[in-house]
């Protein structure tokens, strides 16, 4: 059977949120978050729960609108689904600073107009994955919101992945501690070379062609 990569987006979606819940520290268990989203009992906290239902829904979004633009519009979206309950001022542009855990490197207060000059230079690049993890590392470094950053940057690289066919981002268990020194050196030089060398290699499951 040839799959395609929105079948397999929504064959591994468990394990997609599992993934990016433990990329935010929670630990959350494989079968935990298969308990959550089939609404079935299991003992979790209203964090947890909270942050897999709201990242259950930004993937419906997702698939909704897999054929709408790539803009700031869209990514606001993502944020105000994956922030309800759980951070304030979701969905808005960030406008204090925040600290990020790990380095004492602190991104700048974001500007709109310079959000949208550079979601138009990344459109713009031929190379659909590289586009793609380019996404994914402007997101996570601009921190633009002031919570759930790196949720965002999973959804619209997976979204720019499925879109064209390619397969789904996600990043692998075993590889969470490597991935993360590799994103605070990429936080503190703004060098993403060796970042989408590591995504490239380990994060994107392809679409198998026959």
């Amino acid at each position: 059977m040839i799959d395609s990569a929105i079948a397999m987006a929504k064959r591994l979606l468990v394990d997609s949120i599992w993934k990016s819940a433990n990329l935010e520290g929670l630990g959350t268990t494989f079968p935990k978050t298969e308990a959550i989203l089939a609404n079935a009992p299991t003992q979790t906290t209203k964090e947890e729960m909270l942050f897999i239902l709201n990242m259950k829904r930004a993937w419906q979004c997702h698939f909704d609108n897999i054929d709408y633009q790539n803009d700031i519009a869209l990514l606001r979206e993502f944020n105000k689904i994956v922030g309800e309950l759980l951070f304030y001022n979701a969905g808005e542009i960030r406008t204090i600073p925040v600290q990020i855990g790990g380095t004492s490197w602190e991104p700048e207060i974001p500007n709109t107009l310079t959000i949208m000059d550079s979601l138009q230079e990344l459109n713009a690049i031929e190379d659909i994955e590289l586009r793609a993890l380019r996404y994914f590392c402007f997101i996570a470094r601009t921190q633009m919101f002031i919570d759930g950053n790196k949720r965002v940057a999973q959804l619209i690289t997976n979204k720019i992945l499925i879109q064209h066919d390619i397969g789904i981002f996600q990043i692998p268990i075993e590889k969470l501690e490597e991935f993360k020194t590799l994103l605070i050196s990429f936080y503190e030089t703004g060098n993403d070379n060796d970042i989408i060398s590591f995504m490239q290699e380990y994060c994107i499951k392809r679409v198998v062609r026959q």
